[in-house]
């Protein structure tokens, strides 16, 4: 896999493989983030008229019949795209009740931005319950971009119920620095520690890095205490490369 996570999701949007993509590995990654999303913009311009239509008709439907409705034919994609132009409050309500691998199916196909509102709105148990289908899939950029919308309760929720490696690969991928922040600030002590013996395991220094780069000084001395804890193998590794980092900047 790429250690640039902005290669990695433009390669979602475009639906080829990372691999693809290499030749853009030197452009910086705010340009790539805005050409991913000058994509994503134009493919649903493309549909807009349409599912607005779709949703004015939706508004009419009693919340239970759309439920019904949304799961007998399902279509993941459909029903993804139509989030970004429903109701959000309506959106929420037909979302808890749709069978958790079904919205697990709905979440890999959203615009992340534009379903934010309904994502910040779901319960913690849904969100858990879908965070932890995502893992079970090993889709860590449809959870990347979850962990950046989520109501801070569901995002605690998410971090107990996923393992270190789980956690480490899903902060990799979320968007933007003060999201990852803001995630990383709500995962406790001894979740941390399992993030960096996961690393450790699994030799993941390089996105490591990627991720401590986006954190401020704070969210990386808390990083580094949780490292103080680990075995002395894993402890001296993790200090070392906290401290590369901070002579890095």
């Amino acid at each position: 896999m790429s250690a640039d996570p902005q290669l990695i999701k433009l390669a979602r949007t475009l639906r080829v493989p990372v691999d693809d993509l290499e030749y853009l590995a030197d452009v910086p990654d705010t340009e790539l983030r805005q050409f991913r999303m000058q994509v994503a913009d134009m493919l649903f311009d493309h549909q807009a008229y349409g599912l607005r239509r779709m949703a004015r008709a939706a508004k009419i439907i009693p919340t239970p019949i759309l439920v019904k409705l949304v799961d007998r034919h399902h279509n993941a994609l459909l029903a993804a795209k139509m989030s970004a132009v429903l109701d959000p409050g309506h959106a929420v309500e037909v979302a808890k009740r749709l069978p958790v691998d079904f919205l697990a199916d709905i979440a890999a196909q959203l615009d992340a931005r534009r379903a934010a509102t309904i994502v910040a709105g779901l319960p913690p148990a849904t969100v858990r319950a879908v965070a932890e289908r995502l893992a079970a899939r090993g889709d860590w950029i449809t959870l990347g971009d979850l962990m950046s919308s989520v109501s801070d309760d569901a995002a605690r929720a998410t971090v107990a119920a996923l393992d270190g490696l789980a956690l480490t690969r899903t902060a990799f991928l979320v968007d933007e620095a003060a999201q990852l922040e803001r995630f990383v600030g709500l995962v406790p002590e001894s979740k941390l520690a399992d993030m960096l013996s996961a690393t450790a395991d699994h030799d993941l220094w390089a996105e490591f890095h990627t991720t401590l780069a986006a954190l401020s000084p704070d969210a990386v001395r808390s990083v580094h205490t949780a490292a103080a804890g680990l075995p002395t193998v894993q402890r001296d590794r993790a200090l070392a490369e906290i401290d590369g980092h901070r002579v890095a900047e």
